[in-house]
């Protein structure tokens, strides 16, 4: 790591929680918790919707992270995780949660605790291109930016898609090392952008 990078992850949260949601992209995880950890997040939560939970496993989770929290939690300490966390975000983030995100809807403990949330969260999309670029989707990362919140924009790659079963063109979340900077300056308010 060099020293700039040092400098920007400086201000890294202490206390993370991650929201996982349900895009293949969950695969990928373990790159970024691996590189929270190496900079210094002490604790690292994470709450799975349920599709996310058949991506990724609770246990392997468990492994890296201090907490983990599934569906079968909805209901008890949505409120308690979004007070708790220096900072959340939500990787990779599907429209569904954006939508849910920006319209105030929480039919899922993922959202549950993004409603709950004290500060303002950061959105790091994963999906196909030709649903990142609806007017549906838009206007919900619009209105969460309105509100404050941070959404990262996506990165053009060839990554697997689960609907054909072939490598395609598609859009993922920036590297680790892209993705860290970002938290970081969303904790000191710099914004990068």
């Amino acid at each position: 790591m060099t020293s700039g990078t040092q400098a920007e992850t400086d201000t890294l949260p202490l206390r993370l929680l991650v929201g996982v949601s349900g895009s293949i992209a969950a695969l990928t995880l373990p790159a970024y918790l691996y590189a929270f950890r190496a900079v210094g997040v002490e604790r690292i939560a994470a709450v799975l919707t349920r599709t996310a939970e058949g991506l990724v496993s609770e246990q392997s989770m468990r492994a890296v992270c201090d907490g983990v929290y599934t569906e079968a939690d909805h209901g008890r300490g949505h409120v308690a995780l979004g007070r708790w966390a220096d900072q959340v975000v939500v990787l990779p983030c599907t429209a569904h949660v954006l939508g849910c995100a920006a319209q105030g809807l929480a039919p899922s403990l993922l959202t549950s605790v993004l409603l709950a949330a004290e500060r303002p969260v950061t959105y790091v999309p994963a999906m196909n291109p030709v649903m990142w670029g609806k007017s549906a989707v838009q206007r919900n990362v619009a209105r969460l930016r309105e509100d404050g919140n941070e959404v990262v924009e996506p990165r053009p790659c060839t990554a697997y898609e689960v609907a054909s079963k072939a490598l395609v063109p598609s859009l993922a979340p920036p590297p680790p090392e892209e993705l860290l900077r970002h938290l970081a300056s969303a904790v000191d308010g710099r914004g990068t952008e």
